[in-house]
């Protein structure tokens, strides 16, 4: 049951609405892609990455100012203080976490590269969609990162501020609705990445949980942000030294 208004009505919620009902539309449009790799009537090795990033820095930049849009009609339950680097405590507490995800991240990449065990299961999971835009080369992976730049950033937009703060008001509004509206936003930010595969749906959601307790402990976006960027680097890098390279074997190997 609706138990607070929407600001600007039907205007807001129309927007608000097309953000969330966007998200379930990719299930059908990731399954036809994950058939067509399984068939070979997709191929990664082919497929130009520069179109893939461009695609998707137009597409997110859309959703991007929608979101922002959003988030200008109705700043609640975050406030204007979302739009800053949290200070004091917060802030040191912030950079604390984004630096040990990051660190623990990197760690876990230079091992992985180490085992052909991992390296195998890696290149089934990127079958399910992640290939399309792993980078392949040096260049690829330097247009993968400039596009991760505004895509993190217009997905944390989205999914920490404009979509929970519809879900906050649906559920009552106040600080007690925020908790809930960015667990369930986490999880529409976990299906919006069913291309990968349900296992990296999986990993998304939880990704997305920590981004929002992230975003809601420190009352700021920009630690989460940050998260964003930096795992979305190291994670281009991985795909780049794991599959990329695999692939361009492949491909020289049928040629």
């Amino acid at each position: 049951m609706v138990t607070a208004s929407f600001p600007g009505s039907p205007l807001y919620f129309l927007g608000w609405a097309a953000l969330v009902l966007i998200t379930p539309a990719l299930l059908p449009l990731g399954h036809m892609q994950r058939k067509m790799l399984r068939e070979g009537r997709l191929s990664s090795l082919s497929m130009p990455r520069a179109g893939a990033y461009r695609s998707a820095v137009l597409q997110w930049s859309v959703l991007g100012a929608l979101a922002l849009w959003l988030v200008q009609q109705n700043p609640s339950p975050f406030g204007a203080s979302a739009y800053a680097w949290p200070d004091g405590a917060a802030g040191l507490l912030a950079f604390l976490v984004v630096a040990a995800v990051m660190l623990g991240l990197s760690r876990w990449q230079r091992r992985l590269h180490q085992s052909a065990r991992e390296r195998a299961w890696l290149r089934s999971v990127y079958r399910y969609g992640a290939s399309l835009i792993a980078p392949r080369d040096a260049r690829e992976l330097a247009q993968f990162r400039m596009m991760a730049v505004l895509t993190s950033s217009a997905e944390e937009i989205t999914y920490r501020l404009a979509v929970p703060g519809g879900f906050a008001l649906l559920l009552g509004g106040g600080e007690a609705a925020a908790w809930p509206a960015a667990a369930l936003s986490a999880l529409l930010f976990g299906i919006a990445h069913a291309w990968q595969g349900g296992w990296m749906m999986f990993w998304t959601t939880v990704f997305g949980l920590v981004a929002a307790a992230l975003m809601l402990g420190t009352g700021s976006v920009w630690p989460a942000v940050a998260l964003h960027i930096g795992w979305n680097f190291i994670v281009g890098g991985m795909m780049y030294t794991v599959y990329g390279r695999h692939a361009l074997r492949a491909r020289g190997e049928r040629s």
